[in-house]
């Protein structure tokens, strides 16, 4: 990422301009990314080109921003009205201050990217949409679909060669945030009694929960001692009387009449916020305040805090209170998040707190291996911190390796220091780590931490009498393929699957200009028979195939291809052949299916369930009918992209990133608090649902 000189992408830069012209919860989402930015950047002049009301936000965060740029609105931009006499203005002056980088966080880019040419910054960088022009390559990355807000604008620091510490939100009090709330009357009220805050607003009306529904959570909370205290905008006040109204209880209002630092200061000390997803949801994270969000014609993965332990989401206008009470119930009791409680001082923190800390924000310290480069990153896309030893020699042991745009939520660890590292619990990935390397490598405390299995493959001697050499029933078995538990004899350990999940650029087209098939194999002639070497030779004798992957040079391949370069390869090509007679689905398969490339396999282990004849690829135990149906793909283009769209489809229903990092975040966090329990016989982990199938 970084250019030889040692500079980001950016490259030196006096001043800074950064637009996102949005409103609080937007805002609060970017805050990581500018810390990483001013780190980068300590001498920078950093301006924020905003909304009005963000004079206040730039205010606040002036540890970051250092001026407020207002915005008039830009047409096609439907955040704010366009000013349209101040337009021409407002890049006249931009354009005087000849910044050394405009910085484009607004969004995608396809209007945006024209208003940054417009201010006229020696250079430029952000997000473009593909296939939308890109107005430097070296600067602009491809909009990212699918993920939180918070990691997206990371994905863009680190795009840009910009290290982040950590991807914590903030949100600063001052001592006049505390004098504004002391002159409300109902502050000595506040003061002297337990309370929860209830936010019925929000900016839409369509992504509001109804006000009876609030209402009836009010008067449950209130019947559990809890003061109930209504937080809104005065342009909600209306609002807030329709909550009133349907309550038996009688709340604090203060719609309307707090400021937003005095907002703050009421959250910081409320023991509970149930709300719309809107800002205040986000300020609540930045705070560490235990949170149920009502999530109602937004997106879920994009929008919801990071801590899903710490802040519950529950989605749909039919959400039931009594839902909403249940999720509330589990935050307020005792132990659920101790660290959460005492946040007097945490809010005020200067700088972030160490991520091998417990802020608070419950996310699991996940001790694992760097075994497949590519599973792991997909891994990493769980709302967990990844812990990954370094410093010997081996398979495991090459921690963030480079080839990855690893998030900020993956770290290594030297061994010299991992027997003080403060974990939650040990995924195993291989048979070494499990039989050897924990017991070289890890205190007696730290092997009695809570202990799963990643099993990547199916048995290697016998197909269905071998045992797994994990029998132990305290601790779980995730397969990545249903045929892998079929096949496994795990005795007394119990199991789950977990289907794989992968994350493919958005934006790429299927093209297959290359008449030709692909192969991705890693090692495929050194892996023989069992992985299709024999199978390749022979069909790349009557069809033109191309091989990549690790050492696939030796073989007369491509040689092995990157992880960022690899997906735009395979949509040039006309198929995907996947010759593999026994082994677990290849995640290249579905990164192939997922991007629109039709695949022609062979119907073994559990590739019969993915692909469905000549609606989402080919598929036969019979080479020759293949070696037919790969000369059908070259001779006829037009039905290729016919298979690649029900390959897509058959792929986003099936191995879609939400439903996989959804998976793996509930099975880590239930089975560590189960475990943490010692109430593992009673929960019952074979009964436990396995990720459904679409």
């Amino acid at each position: 990422m970084l250019h030889p000189t040692g500079e980001t992408r950016l490259g030196r830069a006096g001043s800074i301009a950064v637009l996102r012209a949005l409103q609080l919860g937007d805002l609060l989402c970017t805050v990581p990314a500018w810390r990483a930015l001013r780190t980068a950047y300590p001498e920078a002049r950093i301006a924020l080109i905003g909304l009005p009301w963000a004079r206040e936000f730039v205010a606040r965060f002036h540890r970051y921003l250092d001026e407020f740029i207002e915005f008039p609105g830009f047409p096609g931009l439907p955040e704010r009205e366009p000013a349209i006499d101040r337009i021409p203005a407002f890049f006249t002056a931009m354009q005087n201050r000849r910044f050394d980088c405009l910085l484009q966080m607004q969004g995608s880019g396809r209007y945006a990217n024209e208003i940054v040419t417009l201010c006229g910054g020696a250079r430029s960088a952000g997000y473009y949409a593909p296939p939308d022009f890109c107005p430097d390559p070296t600067r602009f990355m491809a909009y990212p679909e699918g993920l939180p807000e918070v990691t997206r604008h990371l994905r863009l620091m680190a795009f840009l060669g910009i290290p982040a510490e950590d991807d914590a939100l903030e949100f600063p009090l001052t001592a006049e945030d505390e004098a504004e709330l002391r002159r409300l009357d109902e502050a000595t009220v506040l003061a002297a009694t337990p309370y929860a805050c209830l936010h019925p607003g929000g900016r839409r009306p369509s992504n509001r929960w109804a006000p009876e529904n609030f209402a009836r959570v009010a008067d449950r909370l209130a019947a559990e001692g809890l003061t109930v205290v209504l937080t809104g905008t005065a342009s909600e006040q209306a609002l807030a009387e329709a909550v009133m109204q349907g309550m038996q209880s009688r709340p604090v209002n203060l719609v309307g009449r707090t400021t937003l630092g005095s907002l703050g200061v009421v959250m910081s000390r409320a023991r509970l916020l149930i709300s719309n997803d809107t800002g205040v949801s986000h300020m609540a994270a930045a705070l560490r305040v235990p949170s149920v969000i009502v999530c109602i014609n937004s997106d879920p993965i994009r929008w919801s805090p990071l801590d899903h332990r710490l802040h519950r989401v529950l989605i749909g206008r039919h959400t039931a209170p009594q839902s909403a009470v249940a999720e509330a119930g589990k935050l307020l009791r005792p132990g659920c998040a101790p660290e959460a409680m005492d946040r007097n001082a945490s809010h005020r923190v200067s700088a972030p707190q160490s991520r091998w800390r417990n802020t608070g924000r419950r996310r699991l310290r996940v001790l694992t291996w760097h075994v497949h480069g590519n599973y792991l990153y997909y891994l990493s896309q769980t709302p967990h911190e990844f812990v990954l030893p370094v410093g010997r020699t081996g398979p495991g042991y090459a921690g963030c390796a480079p080839g990855f745009p690893w998030p900020p939520n993956v770290s290594d660890i030297a061994l010299d220091d991992l027997p003080g590292a403060d974990l939650d619990c040990i995924l195993f990935q291989s048979q070494s780590q499990y039989l050897v390397d924990q017991y070289e490598l890890l205190t007696p405390a730290q092997r009695a931490l809570p202990k799963i299995y990643l099993e990547h493959d199916p048995p290697q001697d016998h197909p269905t009498d071998t045992c797994h050499p994990v029998d132990d029933p305290e601790m779980l078995l995730v397969h990545v393929t249903h045929f892998n538990r079929l096949m496994w004899n795990s005795r007394r350990t119990p199991t789950r699957v977990i289907e794989h999940g992968v994350l493919v650029p958005s934006g790429l087209t299927y093209t297959g200009e290359i008449a030709k098939g692909l192969v991705v194999v890693n090692h495929l002639h050194r892996r023989g028979r069992r992985l299709g070497a024999d199978l390749f030779d022979y069909v790349r004798a009557r069809v033109p195939l191309d091989l990549v992957g690790m050492d696939s040079a030796a073989a007369g391949g491509l040689g092995d291809i990157g992880h960022a370069e690899l997906p735009a390869l395979m949509c040039r090509y006309r198929f995907v052949f996947h010759p593999i007679r026994y082994t677990s689905l290849g995640l290249a398969l579905c990164e192939a299916m997922s991007l629109g490339v039709p695949p022609v396999a062979l119907a073994t282990t559990e590739a019969p369930t993915v692909i469905e004849q000549d609606v989402s690829g080919y598929i036969d135990t019979d080479v020759d009918v293949l070696i037919r149906r790969m000369r059908h793909l070259l001779d006829n283009p037009e039905d290729a992209r016919r298979l690649g769209a029900g390959a897509r489809r058959a792929a986003q229903a099936r191995f879609g990133i939400d439903r996989f990092t959804q998976g793996w975040d509930r099975t880590l966090t239930e089975f560590v608090a189960s475990r943490s329990r010692r109430t593992a016989a009673s929960v019952g982990w074979d009964a436990a649902p396995t990720e459904a199938r679409s």
